[in-house]
């Protein structure tokens, strides 16, 4: 069974959109290498599809998984991995939405990052969906993944 059809049953079976979004800042940083090798050595044509994956028995351990994500050489192998990872985020995003209809008070990191850390905001949520906006109780505006938000008391 192949390490990238393993790491690709991990993904989507993933609950922790931390983890997810960091690696899909690691997935940036090394598509944006590959697409520039890729554009030297012989432009858009040189850009390979997405791996095609067949179906895992079983899913690869987080380690490995991030290990593949962190080192594979194979641009269509990382390509295969960001899809998984962005479709999983997305669904989790979602579904962390749904616990913030509009009008609801939250509190949030003032600066939207993975892992979440430093000051954290409050305000009333103005927008859901895979981004929550949310009216900052200064007057501002928080946008970001809801995964970061927690409900918060009154004002």
């Amino acid at each position: 069974m192949s390490a990238l059809a393993r790491a690709v049953a991990f993904f989507e079976g993933c609950d922790d959109p931390v983890l997810l979004h960091e690696l899909s800042a690691v997935v940036a940083r090394r598509a944006k290498r590959f697409v520039a090798r890729a554009m030297t050595a012989g432009g858009e044509e040189a850009i390979p599809a997405p791996a095609a994956v067949a179906p895992a028995a079983a899913p690869a351990s987080a380690r490995e998984a991030r290990r593949l994500v962190e080192r594979t050489p194979d641009f269509a192998e990382l390509q295969a991995l960001a899809r998984a990872i962005g479709r999983r985020t997305e669904a989790l995003e979602r579904t962390a939405a749904a616990a913030f209809p509009a009008g609801a008070r939250v509190e949030a990191p003032e600066r939207v990052a993975f892992p979440p850390r430093g000051a954290r905001v409050r305000g009333t949520v103005t927008a859901t969906g895979a981004t929550l906006r949310v009216r900052l109780d200064d007057g501002g505006e928080w946008r970001g993944p809801p995964s970061l938000a927690r409900l918060a008391g009154p004002p």
